[in-house]
């Protein structure tokens, strides 16, 4: 029999050929994927043997992945704000910077917690694997959140993310494009949205694992990367209850041209949060309560 050790080496030297980044650690997921041991296991227990169905399976999943398709899917996990999230090729990969969403929220409700009612409602807008809504709920634990997506397919994960972490009876999932499948008055008390914003024309400078493996209605924001911005800003305006807050990631060089959309909607800005890069990543704007 093969041992671990011996197809770690085989799958590192496939990854290495191919030009994949981090071929040791991504062998590693592999074989603990397949074989149900973390990684300490992996590396504590190279003569450990592999039977020749595992042999098999690692096979088919280093061809995958030598061919470009994300680790992410082959393992069908991605860790986000501390927590294992399933993901599917129906929906986008969490990536690190949408934490600094959910953290910009998460202090943002705590900080004015005494002035917000007893049940905040919250909406997810492009929810994807529910890693926004569910993380939020999982911190605020006297919060509803409407998650919301036009994929039939991208709710089924966020629901199987809810029910994973027990907020599912807090999360109601809505289809749909926008905000446009709620009447027009003021329900939430914050509105958080990663929506699709790389412009069209930036398609073939994206890594092969995103543009070609990644649904392009939830990377795409139409030929300048800002259109669902244009469209969500006036329309959060309107469902936002007074001094309710609008929390939007940003693309690298988006933040001023987000900010000026916002302002002219009446919104303040509240906070613009940068990335460990330096890179302005979170708008928090607040809808000005009537009277000021």
């Amino acid at each position: 029999m093969e041992t671990i050790a011996q197809s770690r080496q085989w799958i590192i030297r496939e990854l290495k050929r191919t030009g994949k980044e981090s071929p040791e650690l991504t062998a590693d997921l592999l074989i603990g994927f397949v074989i149900k041991r973390d990684r300490v296991f992996i590396l504590s227990h190279p003569e450990y043997p592999l039977d020749d169905d595992s042999r098999v399976r690692l096979g088919a999943l280093t061809a995958r992945r030598a061919r470009g398709e994300p680790l992410q899917y082959l393992t069908g996990e991605r860790e986000f704000y501390g927590r294992a999230f399933r993901v599917t090729p129906d929906v986008l990969i969490p990536r690190p910077e949408t934490e600094f969403l959910v953290e910009t929220a998460v202090g943002l409700i705590r900080k004015n917690r005494k002035r917000l009612p007893s049940e905040i409602r919250l909406a997810d807008i492009g929810t994807g694997t529910g890693c926004i809504a569910v993380s939020m709920l999982c911190e605020i634990t006297d919060a509803f959140c409407c998650a919301v997506d036009c994929s039939l397919p991208a709710l089924a994960v966020a629901g199987e993310n809810a029910r994973r972490y027990g907020v599912n009876e807090r999360m109601t999932r809505v289809c749909g494009d926008l905000l446009t499948g709620f009447a027009p008055r003021e329900c939430f008390d914050l509105i958080m949205s990663n929506p699709p914003y790389i412009a069209r024309m930036d398609y073939n400078s994206l890594p092969i694992e995103v543009r070609e493996f990644e649904p392009s209605i939830a990377l795409f924001g139409g030929s300048d990367g800002f259109e669902i911005y244009r469209r969500l800003i006036p329309a959060s305006f309107k469902h936002l209850s007074n001094g309710g807050c609008l929390i939007l990631e940003l693309g690298a060089g988006q933040a001023r041209d987000v900010e000026r959309l916002a302002e002219k909607e009446s919104f303040l800005t509240e906070a613009i949060v940068k990335d460990l890069r330096g890179i302005p990543r979170c708008l928090g704007a607040r809808k000005p309560p009537r009277g000021g």
